[in-house]
């Protein structure tokens, strides 16, 4: 039983990484070259700092699937079993859902963002 949610857990971290990386190929499609991409926005609502587009749109991506490997690639995936399996595969999920959640609302923000400004 143990394998097939360590099987569950890897295909679902997959999912989540497939999602952050099509919506970043999507966003560096649809964002011009030489446009900073907004990172962190303040109170106000106005963006507080910018990184390049790459870097911008690759930020993201890398520090989720750095998380999700190491995550997964940890010794412990290997060594649980019973209950401890099962609560280790709904960690995997939730924290590839948060991921991929807080990709989609960088993106969102950044879009709309550079919408408001005309960069788009």
């Amino acid at each position: 039983m143990e394998t097939a949610f360590r099987v569950i857990g890897d295909g679902l971290s997959i999912a989540a990484m497939a999602i952050i990386a099509s919506t970043a190929l999507g966003a560096f499609k649809r964002i011009p070259k030489g446009v900073a991409v907004p990172m962190q926005w303040g109170f106000d609502g106005k963006a507080t700092w910018r990184a390049p587009r790459t870097a911008g749109l690759l930020l993201i991506p890398l520090i989720s699937i750095a998380v999700i490997f190491a995550f997964t690639l940890s010794g412990a995936t290997f060594r649980v079993q019973g209950a401890e399996a099962m609560m280790l595969l709904c960690v995997r999920a939730t924290l590839g859902a948060l991921l991929a959640m807080g990709q989609l609302l960088h993106l969102r923000f950044a879009i709309k963002t550079l919408q408001d400004e005309g960069r788009l």
